[in-house]
């Protein structure tokens, strides 16, 4: 296959944490971001392996925690997105053992995220791929079940659940680099339909989805997953 990625990127897989945020200090946005697909017809070749091995066994165990967090089974591939840095979810089934849709990770994309990581870890790979599973879950449960900028700011809130679930097991250095990461995908094309929210709205949910689970989890009470996607809908349902 064409991407095999540089040893430096392998660094995430030994550092994966997450920190503090504070909007003055976040980039400006780029023209990318994660989406939700009818089919990955466009996308060309999927692959299984990224073309690095220590790479892979990382992925495949971050895609298992996934799979525990969200209760959601989705087929994962990587792809090659050239120039056009991205991630899909689509809910598409194409092998009937994983029941919940496909998601793809550009492999342009994880090196975009290493290159914009001040670390040098790619500590947002990670909720990255929360995110595509946020959208699973949207799905699933019929919450918004189509793309448009709630759905991705569901997406982001569910993806900040499970950032702060992360931080309980590695720390809480890097919040700022994974905010800055989401920051930089929000847009500002409001009547377009492919519109993900706003660089605010983004981090904002992102935020928000991390501040709920780290309140339940922080005085003992814990929370379902149900309770996260009501959560997440009644969040989202302000913007």
């Amino acid at each position: 296959m064409k991407s095999n990625l540089n040893s430096k990127f392998l660094l995430f897989i030994v550092v994966f944490a997450i920190s503090g945020c504070i909007e003055e200090d976040l980039p400006t946005k780029s023209t990318s971001g994660y989406c939700f697909a009818s089919n990955f017809g466009q996308l060309g070749q999927l692959y299984k392996t990224s073309g690095n091995q220590q790479l892979d066994f990382w992925h495949y165990g971050e895609y298992n925690n996934l799979i525990q967090r969200f209760g959601v089974k989705p087929d994962i591939f990587f792809y090659d997105d050239g120039n056009s840095p991205n991630a899909y979810f689509t809910p598409q089934i194409s092998n009937n053992q994983y029941p919940d849709g496909q998601v793809a990770i550009g492999l342009s994309w994880i090196k975009k995220e290493f290159a914009n990581s001040p670390t040098n870890s790619g500590v947002s790979i990670a909720i990255i791929m929360a995110h595509e599973f946020g959208h699973c879950v949207d799905v699933k449960y019929s919450v918004y079940n189509t793309q448009s900028y709630k759905s991705e700011l569901f997406a982001d809130y569910l993806a900040g659940c499970y950032l702060h679930l992360k931080s309980m097991t590695i720390g809480e250095q890097y919040v700022r680099e994974v905010a800055n990461s989401f920051y930089s995908i929000g847009d500002y094309a409001f009547n377009d339909p492919r519109h993900h929210g706003t660089p605010s709205q983004r981090v904002a949910c992102l935020m928000a989805g991390y501040n709920f689970s780290k309140s339940r989890v922080g005085i003992g009470i814990g929370y379902s997953l149900l309770d996260a996607v009501s959560n997440a809908k009644n969040y989202v349902g302000q913007f």
